[in-house]
This record gives C-alpha cells, structure tokens and sequence, in this order.
C-alpha cells in the first residue's frame, strides 16, 4: 500500500471515529422530549433528524437548515406566531385555537415547555455547513 492511501485511511479511520463519537453523545432528558415532540409533531412538514431525511414536505426546511441561521433560537421560540404554524399549532394558555383551522389538520397543542424541550434538542443538533 503506497504511502499517500495509508494517510488518507489514517485520516478517514480518525474522522470516522470522532464523528461517531459526536453522534453518540447522550443527550439530556430535555433535548430527549424535544426529539420526541419534534418526530409526533413536526417531521409532518420538516426534516427533524437523520431518521427521516427524505420524508419532509419538500420546500420545507430541515431542522439541520434552520439549525445553520444566525437567528435559529428566535425562530424556535416564536415558531407558534410565523406563517404557517398559527393555523395548525395551539400553545396551551397562550394562543387561541385557530378559526382557520382546515378540516382535514389535525391541531397540534404545545405547552410553552415543551417549545424550551424543542429548543434544546435544536441546541444539541449539528449545523449543517
């Protein structure tokens, strides 16, 4: 085996084990019912993790792609008020149930909680570059 394909397995052998180390990382219980939340309620439209890359409603971003901008964190918190999400998604005690709610979507109700659970499993979640 020549030197410079020894280097590059090296090399490959290292990155491999550094990103499954990554990727094994326990994640807390928090960032645990944030995932949990995200596959029920919001793998409907996006991309919520590596599970169903290719299930999202096409011109809906990925929680990796919102994960990447400036202002994730923001767009998070207030995700219950951004277009389309106030004519599917109740949170409990702050919003009212959506009077253009479509027959055929079935309301998702959040308690405010469960957003800063959504919040933190977008913290432990890799930025796609």
């Amino acid at each position: 085996m020549n030197l410079l394909l020894k280097f590059i397995l090296i090399k490959t052998l290292i990155f491999l084990s550094i990103v499954s180390k990554a990727d094994t990382a326990p994640m807390s219980e928090a960032a645990l019912r944030g995932l949990e939340i995200a596959q029920e309620h919001c793998s409907r439209c996006h991309v919520v993790g590596n599970e169903n890359r290719y299930s999202s409603i096409e011109t809906t971003p990925s929680f990796f792609g919102l994960r990447a901008m400036k202002d994730w964190r923001i767009r998070f918190t207030e995700f219950y008020i951004r277009p389309p999400h106030p004519a599917l998604v109740n949170i409990v005690d702050v919003t009212e149930r959506s009077k253009k709610l479509p027959a055929f979507v079935s309301e998702i109700n959040l308690k405010l909680d469960q957003i800063d659970d959504l919040i933190s499993y977008l913290e432990q979640l890799k930025k796609i570059d």
